[in-house]
């Protein structure tokens, strides 16, 4: 987050209840991306980080991450340590939603190590590293985006 935006300063950790975490938003590299959706099971939740952001680097955010080009805001309510908190999240446009798709190997590595980096319940991180993948076809993005993932964590080495 902070290579996105500098002044993001962390809340802390958050849960929203009643949510499931999926890989179906289309990416414009073809791939499945992060969304949420509401679940039909109360007891399924989505875990993350909350942040503080300044209003001029949400804007720049908002560009980054395509707001109103493959992803909508939609404004929650996440538990925190510290009580319920309203949140604005991205969520992906129905006319950008594909089931089908599935996250190239190394994007879900990244959610993955950062899910790991934020401490969330082993049980959801074991779920999010058991996601289905592709490879991606362009190797010199991958080993890009390979390069971010913190301190070279695998799903595997993040598990043990």
């Amino acid at each position: 987050m902070r290579a996105r935006a500098s002044s993001a300063g962390i809340i802390g950790a958050a849960t929203l209840s009643g949510y499931t975490l999926r890989w179906s938003k289309k990416g414009v590299d073809g791939s499945g991306k992060c969304t949420i959706a509401v679940s039909p099971r109360e007891e399924t939740a989505v875990h993350g980080v909350l942040y503080r952001l300044s209003a001029t680097e949400k804007a720049e955010l908002d560009v980054v991450e395509g707001l109103g080009t493959g992803y909508d805001e939609a404004w929650v309510t996440v538990e925190t340590p510290a009580g319920c908190r309203e949140a604005t999240t991205y969520v992906a446009a129905p006319s950008h939603v594909d089931d089908t798709i599935a996250p190239y190997t190394w994007y879900r590595d990244l959610v993955v190590a950062g899910a790991v980096e934020a401490g969330m319940p082993d049980d959801y991180v074991r779920r999010l590293a058991t996601a289905g993948t592709q490879q991606d076809p362009d190797t010199n993005r991958e080993a890009r985006n390979r390069a971010a993932i913190p301190c070279g964590r695998s799903p595997d080495r993040a598990l043990i």
